[in-house]
C-alpha cells in the first residue's frame, strides 16, 4: 500500500489539521487537504485501520483553498492553515469545535476573528541545534530555517538575523539552546532572552551589548541557564545582561510588567476581546477568584468590574509581577497568592461569587473540579486553549452546573488552535 496512489474525497478535518479522506473503506489522513476536496493521494504510511498520505494530484479544490504566502509553510510546524483562506479557517475551527463538543448539548458560536491575522505573535521561541535556528518540523525535532516568519511580530526577523550573526562571529552559537523574543505591543519594548547550556556571564554580557548596539529597539536582555537534558525550554537560573529584566505592555488602559518566565497571551489585540467577553457577566458587588492568574492580566481586567479579585498562581516570578502590576495600576481590590491550583483551593473559594479558570492545555484536575462542586460557587467562567480538555472538564461539572454556549476566539490565526470561553451557572439557583 505504501507509495500507492488512491483517489480520495476529504470529508472532515482532524484536530491536528490533517484532512480526513476516504477511498472506499480506507481512511487516510492527508496533509493540507481541505474538506470537500477530491485528490489522488500518495500513501506515505499504513497502519492497521488507517493510513497517512500527501496530495499527488488535486482533482477538485475547495473554494477555501488559497496560495500560501510562506515558502516553508509545508515543511514548518508553525502554521497548519496557510493554504486555507481566513474565512475558511474560521469555518473549519467552528466545525472542529462542534465535533469536539458533540454530546454535551452546547451551541458553538461563530469564531470571533482576530484583529490581526499576520504578525500577531508577541512572543517568539526559536530553537537552535547543530548551527541551525528556526522552527521544528511538525512531529520532529528537525529544524526548518527561514528568513521571514509571518506569524511573529514585525521586526523580529531582523533581530534574530543580527543575533545569530553575532553568535556565529563570536563562535558561541553552539552554546545556545533557544532564542526568545517578546514585545510589548502597547509599549514597543522588546525583550531578548538567550537560553544557554552553561553559565559564562562575561562572554554573554559583551555579546548582549553588541546586539543592543545593532538593535536599539531591544530594551532588555536576559540570560537563562538551562542544563537539563530534556525539551523544557527555560531553566531556573537567570541573569539580566542589559536593561531592567522586564518589559512593559499596555492593554485596554492597563499597564503590566512581564518577565521572561511569565505567561502572557501571544495575541495582544485578541486578548482584549477575549477578556472583555469573559468578564462581561461580572458585577460590581461580586468577589471573584482567578485561578491560574499568571501576571494578573485577567485579574486586573476583572477588578474594574468586580468588588474584589483574588488571584492564585504557581509561578513565583509571575506572582511577583502580578503584585507589582496591581500597584502600577493603583488597584487595591486585587490580591495575589503563590499556590498550586491543582491542590486544595477550598480556602480561596469561601465567600466567592465567581471563579475564573484559565488553565494550561491539560485543563483542570479532578480535585479542582470536586472543590468547585463542593463550594457551591454560583458562577464559573472557563477560558480554554484546548477544546478536548474543556469538553472533558465540562463533563465533570455538568451535573451541578448549566452551560449552553461556547464562544470561540481565533487567538492563533493560520494554526489549528482556538481559544474558547464558557460561562457556567450553578443549578437550582
Amino acid at each position: 500500500m505504501k507509495n500507492e496512489i488512491v483517489r480520495c474525497v476529504c470529508t472532515d478535518m482532524s484536530v491536528d489539521g490533517h484532512g480526513i479522506a476516504r477511498s472506499k473503506d480506507l481512511v487516510v489522513f492527508v496533509k493540507e487537504m481541505i474538506p470537500g476536496e477530491t485528490a489522488d493521494v500518495k500513501i506515505t504510511a499504513e497502519k492497521k485501520n488507517y493510513a497517512y498520505g500527501i496530495i499527488d494530484t488535486l482533482i477538485e479544490a475547495s473554494p477555501y483553498r488559497t496560495k500560501s504566502l510562506c515558502p516553508v509553510a509545508y515543511k514548518c510546524g508553525g502554521c497548519d492553515f496557510r493554504h486555507i483562506s481566513y474565512e475558511g479557517q474560521l469555518a473549519i475551527k467552528k466545525k472542529l469545535l462542534e465535533n469536539t463538543f458533540r454530546g454535551l448539548n452546547v451551541r458553538i458560536e461563530d469564531v470571533v476573528p482576530s484583529p490581526k491575522t499576520d504578525h500577531y505573535r508577541n512572543k517568539v521561541q526559536i530553537p537552535v541545534k547543530d548551527g541551525k535556528a528556526g522552527f521544528y518540523r511538525k512531529y520532529s525535532h528537525d529544524i526548518v530555517e527561514q528568513e521571514h516568519c509571518l506569524l511573529q511580530f514585525e521586526g523580529a526577523d531582523e533581530i534574530l538575523k543580527d543575533a545569530l550573526e553575532i553568535f556565529r562571529e563570536r563562535n558561541i552559537l553552539d552554546s545556545v539552546r533557544h532564542i526568545f523574543l517578546r514585545k510589548g505591543e502597547g509599549s514597543d519594548e522588546v525583550m531578548l532572552g538567550i537560553i544557554v547550556r552553561k553559565k559564562e556571564i562575561p562572554v554573554w554580557r559583551k555579546t548582549a551589548q553588541e546586539i543592543v548596539r545593532r538593535r536599539p529597539e531591544i530594551t532588555t536582555v536576559v540570560l537563562n541557564i538551562n542544563t537539563r537534558d530534556d525539551n523544557v525550554i527555560l531553566g531556573e537560573e537567570e541573569t539580566v545582561l542589559y536593561g531592567p529584566g522586564i518589559i512593559r505592555d499596555i492593554y485596554d488602559g492597563i499597564s503590566v510588567e512581564i518577565s521572561l518566565k511569565s505567561f502572557y497571551q501571544v495575541n495582544h489585540d485578541q486578548m482584549v476581546q477575549l477578556y472583555a467577553k469573559a468578564c462581561s457577566t461580572l458585577n460590581e458587588g461580586e468577589s471573584v477568584l482567578d485561578l491560574y492568574s499568571g501576571i494578573g492580566t485577567i485579574s486586573l481586567f476583572a477588578a474594574r468590574r468586580a468588588r474584589e479579585v483574588t488571584g492564585v498562581e504557581i509561578v513565583e516570578d509571575a506572582v511577583r509581577n502580578a503584585k507589582r502590576n496591581a500597584a502600577l495600576n493603583h488597584m487595591e481590590n486585587v490580591a495575589f497568592f503563590l499556590d498550586d491550583a491543582r491542590g486544595d483551593m477550598r480556602k480561596y473559594m469561601q465567600g466567592k461569587d465567581a471563579v475564573i479558570l484559565d488553565p494550561p492545555r491539560k485543563g483542570i484536575s479532578k480535585e479542582l473540579a470536586d472543590d468547585l462542586i463542593a463550594s457551591g460557587i454560583p458562577k464559573i467562567i472557563y477560558i480554554s486553549c484546548n477544546p478536548a480538555t474543556l469538553a472533558r472538564d465540562l463533563g465533570l461539572l455538568k451535573e451541578f452546573y448549566d452551560f449552553d454556549t461556547v464562544t470561540p476566539f481565533d487567538m492563533f490565526p493560520h494554526t489549528v488552535h482556538v481559544e474558547s470561553v464558557v460561562k457556567l451557572t450553578r443549578k437550582g439557583r
